[in-house]
């Protein structure tokens, strides 16, 4: 194909795409004074100085405590350190109320895992009467990062989320990482219960190819892919990604991020706005340049507008 009838992604794709000690020599110098003045109170003085001492450590101690957890933020979430993982860890689906009644439930989709959306049911075991006009919110802690992100942002509780004796509210249930995950549920900004599920991690396979319009692309078929010219560790490259979905979908703030295989820890790869735009038989394209750091196999996480829409895995040669 000459340059002159080349379709215009192509050119897209030639161009850059990033839019001080409590116990001080004076304190010392005072207890040496005083207890030269009388042996009698040597004894008591000592006793003194070392509760000074002992006092000052452990006020250092508390403040040391009591100062806020460092934190980072990746593109997907808020990354919190420990403190933030001193919380229940048993799994289970069902939350009781103190009198054992069943309280909240969650009914994850089919075979849900990490890196993909399943969908989930939430069963508030309350009439929709009780609930109606107040706002639901969900968030999820992950235990062994401490990765904290929105399942369901705060959500109107409706009339159509009622059933004969409970509230059903659904979620996209789109989790980037394998392991425990701790659901925290809220309503009108008060706790409701809360769960924790053993996700699986998804598969490692990489991703097949599918031929969309006159091109071959890498990823899920009808749901996200780009024509894939291959990938080696620490050698940037352009890639032209596909969607297809709903224009609400596919219009906003697009973020890539990867993990790799048998790690915890997600970088930040691309940043970008989408927007609807037919292309090559897909609903929605951009073009990107994406690095990744070392060989082996990585899970590309697409991200639009906070929300995982899908994920990719690539073989990374060295």
């Amino acid at each position: 194909m000459s340059k002159a009838n080349e379709p215009d992604w192509t050119r897209k794709l030639q161009s850059q795409p990033f839019d001080k000690s409590a116990f001080t020599k004076e304190m010392a110098a005072a207890v040496l004074e005083r207890s030269n003045r009388s042996p009698r109170n040597r004894r008591k003085l000592f006793i003194r100085a070392a509760a000074a001492v002992l006092g000052s450590a452990v006020l250092l101690a508390g403040v040391w405590l009591a100062a806020p957890l460092p934190t980072w933020k990746s593109n997907e979430a808020h990354i919190a350190k420990p403190a933030a993982l001193a919380v229940d860890w048993m799994p289970r689906l069902e939350f009781r109320a103190e009198d054992g009644a069943p309280k909240l439930q969650m009914v994850p989709g089919g075979d849900y895992a990490a890196g993909a959306p399943a969908g989930s049911w939430w069963n508030l075991y309350a009439p929709v009467n009780e609930l109606l006009g107040q706002t639901i919110r969900i968030r999820a802690i992950h235990q062994g990062t401490g990765m904290e992100i929105e399942e369901l942002p705060p959500t109107k509780i409706t009339k159509e989320m009622g059933y004969d004796d409970f509230t059903r509210v659904t979620s996209r249930l789109a989790l980037p990482l394998a392991g425990l995950w701790r659901f925290d549920v809220t309503i009108g900004g008060a706790s409701f219960g809360h769960v924790v599920a053993d996700v699986p991690d998804g598969p490692w396979e990489p991703s097949p190819d599918f031929r969309s319009s006159s091109y071959t692309m890498t990823g899920v078929q009808d749901r996200l892919g780009f024509i894939n010219p291959g990938f080696r560790a620490n050698r940037p490259n352009k890639y032209m990604w596909h969607f297809w979905g709903r224009d609400e979908e596919l219009n906003g703030e697009f973020v890539i991020t990867a993990v790799k295989k048998d790690t915890a820890e997600i970088i930040s790869v691309f940043e970008a706005s989408l927007h609807p735009g037919k292309l090559n038989g897909s609903d929605a394209s951009h073009p990107t340049s994406m690095t990744l750091p070392s060989s082996g196999l990585w899970r590309l996480m697409v991200s639009i507008n906070g929300r995982l829409f899908g994920s990719v895995i690539v073989k990374v040669e060295p």
